[in-house]
């Protein structure tokens, strides 16, 4: 089938579209930058100009993965008025589009930031209050909102993937702390943790992410949709001093690490509950440490 991936340079839309495109599937990316791996074309531009929407959003595509957005939280909270256009006018712009070209499926990379503190500090799932703690966070409630109303009123297969945070092979272009982590290893340096390290999170591996945005697609192969909401994570939270621990065993290096005070909004604790995710995709996830020790085994010299 003909898919676009939106933000598709990125860490996750680079390892997406080479599985995409290893399955046989024509590939259209949209970015700012170029792709980092082979597709079928590509549309360098910003998706919220329309004519570069309208370019990359062709008649004949069938699905829609929208990966792109502005995703630093930190930033969101200096400049709302821009997370919101990159995040929720974008998003009534290519659920529109969806609607107009008779798109099947539309899977959307969104967060479980959402949430923010509104599972009282108890498992997070899929029913549970969206009380977003910071812009961005409101951005990603509001364009699962403008999804669900389009699944409803026009029969659109759409589906937000509320995804924690996701690390492995390819991710040295971001800047999350797995990542930190790893660069600090590289180079010989240190990492700084916000507060007493005891903020709890949990980490996905990238494959187990992959095979949840490709199930996504099957209403354009004439399957059934995925649920409108699914929590994408491993189920096993760590303290970030857990973590750094992790990482020095898989990288075989004493990483310095340095407490500081940490930014506002930042949620105490992230837990989820994978319940209907493991119905989904029966496969264990990849644990935390076997994880960790693959990204560091590609992790460029």
């Amino acid at each position: 089938m003909k898919v676009l991936v939106t933000g598709g340079a990125g860490f996750i839309g680079t390892s997406l579209c080479r599985r995409l495109m290893d399955e046989g599937h024509e590939v259209v990316v949209a970015d700012l930058n170029p792709p980092r791996t082979e597709v079928s074309a590509a549309v360098e531009g910003d998706l919220r100009d329309p004519s570069v929407l309208d370019k990359a959003l062709a008649p004949d595509t069938e699905a829609v993965i929208h990966l792109a957005a502005a995703t630093s939280v930190l930033q969101s909270v200096k400049d709302p008025v821009n997370v919101y256009r990159s995040n929720v006018e974008l998003m009534q712009n290519l659920l529109e589009s969806c609607r107009r070209l008779g798109v099947a499926s539309l899977v959307f990379a969104s967060t479980n930031a959402v949430v923010g503190s509104g599972a009282g500090g108890g498992l997070i799932d899929e029913r549970s209050a969206l009380v977003p703690l910071t812009p961005y966070g409101a951005t990603k409630a509001a364009g699962e909102m403008l999804m669900s109303s389009y699944r409803h009123a026009y029969g659109l297969g759409a589906t937000a993937l509320r995804l924690t945070n996701v690390y492995g092979p390819g991710m040295w272009v971001k800047d999350t702390m797995v990542a930190r982590i790893m660069k600090a290893a590289r180079a010989g340096t240190g990492i700084r943790i916000h507060g007493d390290g005891l903020l709890t999170r949990d980490y996905v591996y990238i494959d187990d992410v992959l095979t949840a945005f490709v199930s996504g697609l099957a209403p354009a192969a004439g399957g059934p949709a995925l649920p409108p909401t699914v929590v994408v994570g491993s189920g096993v939270s760590v303290t970030v001093n857990d973590l750094h621990g992790l990482a020095c065993k898989a990288t075989g290096l004493d990483i310095p690490a340095e407490h500081v005070e940490g930014p506002p909004g930042e949620m105490r604790a992230v837990v989820v509950d994978r319940a209907l995710a493991a119905g989904l995709w029966p496969d264990p996830p990849v644990q935390l440490s076997e994880g960790l020790a693959a990204t560091w085994r590609a992790w460029p010299e």
